[in-house]
């Protein structure tokens, strides 16, 4: 055989080759078509995947931002309940004592009225000789 021969046989045996392969592809040639096609919408799926992630991200790092003014916040109504509070315990002393008072101011005492009966019974002459001062 001669070279253009030789040439000739793996031209036909190379292209026999192909032909197989293109063959056995065009054999599963839906398989194939189907698993690019989930292939596609995968990658699509990812990318949407993805982009919520990214969103959540951000939104959760706005939540724990805002978690924590809002926890900053209630530590100082926290501080602002406990003033009030301490304030309360003395406004409700005060009006107990207040109660107390007025109690005691609805009932006649003797020892006043004994005191007042003794300054509404001096005379003007009692009082004049009070008054003394040398």
């Amino acid at each position: 055989m001669s070279l253009t021969g030789y040439i000739v046989l793996s031209i036909i045996w190379w292209g026999l080759f192909w032909y197989f392969i293109f063959y056995l592809r065009y054999e599963h040639k839906d398989t194939i078509n189907q698993l690019r096609s989930n292939l596609k919408e995968a990658n699509k799926e990812i990318q949407y995947l993805n982009w919520e992630l990214d969103e959540y991200t951000q939104q959760n790092t706005l939540l724990k931002q805002k978690t924590m003014e809002l926890l900053d916040r209630n530590d100082e109504l926290s501080d602002v309940v406990a003033e009030l509070s301490k304030y309360y315990v003395h406004i409700k002393k005060a009006s107990e004592k207040t109660s107390e008072l007025n109690k005691f101011l609805q009932e006649p005492s003797d020892v006043i009225e004994e005191k007042i009966k003794k300054f509404s019974q001096k005379t003007d002459e009692d009082i004049s000789n009070d008054k003394i001062f040398f």
